[in-house]
């Protein structure tokens, strides 16, 4: 660290002198010749740490190769760990909370609407059971023990059987 603040004072020292016209032609030339010098050593070693960069992000892709780990299990894994976290997350359950409280409300008014329509079933039998009675008592009044109509019966159809049994005129 103690490098660092000396060579930062001689480079802000240095970068002044010229701007106070301080410098002879010789020193121009020499700072000149050292900042030159400076640049070259400091483009090689940005040369150098890209190299080495360069070999440990290509370590590093083999490694995730051998490992199995590539762009698609990473992506899968990312996606899984999002979907993980939504789901997780308040805002999705108060959703499934929402959701489950709708469907038995929507449950519970399939039932009611069932029900209701058993009951519709049941009267409609029950009135059509009333309306048969109805017309076999009609028909059975207007025969005799017989079977021959009844006198001044109209012709009419059994239900029961389907016999028609005319009216004799």
């Amino acid at each position: 660290m103690a490098d660092m603040d000396t060579t930062e004072q001689q480079q802000a020292e240095a970068v002044a002198a010229p701007a106070n016209g301080q410098l002879s032609a010789e020193e121009k030339e020499l700072k000149e010749k050292e900042w030159k010098e400076e640049l070259a050593k400091t483009e090689e070693e940005v040369d150098t740490l890209k190299k080495v960069l360069a070999s440990k992000q290509k370590r590093v892709t083999d490694l995730k190769r051998m490992l199995g780990i590539g762009i698609v299990s990473k992506l899968s894994k990312d996606m899984n760990d999002g979907i993980s976290r939504l789901s997780e997350s308040e805002m999705m359950m108060k959703a499934n909370s929402a959701l489950k409280t709708a469907g038995e409300r929507t449950s519970a008014a399939f039932s009611t609407v069932g029900k209701k329509l058993e009951d519709v079933k049941e009267i409609a039998k029950e009135k059509a059971g009333g309306a048969y009675n109805s017309v076999k008592a009609k028909v059975a009044a207007k025969t005799d023990a017989s079977g021959a109509p009844a006198a001044g019966a109209e012709a009419t159809e059994d239900p029961m059987n389907t016999q028609s049994v005319e009216n004799p005129q």
